[in-house]
């Protein structure tokens, strides 16, 4: 029951929010407030009288921060290279245009960064690196249905900006960097190895919105 929870309720979750991002159109602040949601608050109460040991930061080794510091700096810098060699292949007046329709303006950027980096990458290892792997047990899946999902998830984002086949490339470095997230929190069997990479990766992309949208 509670193992085909966690694959049935990310997949309806996710359609949900593609619907949301893709179907109606909707501004940024609705967006995130269905991904609290579904990502946090529902999970929370039907899962109440778990302890989510994932979130025990505090428990962490060093060592394990010390990696994912490391890990978080190359994918930072990855994420700037990719965009760098593949500026080409990629719309960037649809991605100027698909900020501006969800309300990303140049003066409200800087907040909505803050969020990004912070507020939204924790919520992501909460569902993914947290409860997804809870939810599957020792399951052998819990490898690897949450990076997958994390990368179908992300399909809603990125479905207007890319050709096909950068967006099959997207999708796959995703999955990759769902499962190099999640096996960082193997041996601390918390979450924060994982956020450390998550917050890196977002500010380099955090760092392209910030070219596109003041420099471009």
């Amino acid at each position: 029951m509670k193992k085909g929870f966690g694959i049935l309720f990310p997949i309806l979750s996710m359609l949900i929010l593609l619907w949301i991002e893709q179907g109606i159109g909707v501004a940024y602040i609705w967006k995130t407030t269905a991904k609290l949601m579904l990502f946090l608050f529902i999970p929370l109460v039907l899962f109440r009288s778990s302890r989510f040991s994932f979130l025990r930061i505090r428990q962490t080794d060093r060592t394990s921060i010390k990696r994912a510091v490391l890990a978080g700096l190359a994918v930072m810098a990855s994420i700037i290279g990719a965009f760098l060699l593949l500026r080409t292949s990629i719309d960037l007046n649809a991605l100027q245009m698909d900020l501006a329709d969800s309300g990303i303006t140049p003066i409200v950027f800087p907040i909505i960064a803050l969020y990004i980096l912070f507020g939204n990458s924790l919520l992501e290892e909460f569902f993914f690196r947290g409860l997804l792997p809870d939810l599957l047990g020792q399951s052998k899946l819990r490898m690897l249905l949450p990076p997958f999902f994390f990368a179908i998830y992300h399909i809603a984002i990125f479905l207007p900006w890319f050709t096909a086949p950068i967006l099959l490339l997207a999708i796959a470095g995703l999955w990759t960097g769902g499962f190099i997230f999640q096996f960082t929190n193997q041996k601390s069997g918390t979450i924060l190895p994982s956020w450390i990479i998550h917050m890196s990766a977002d500010l380099g992309i955090l760092l392209i919105g910030a070219y596109l949208l003041y420099f471009y």
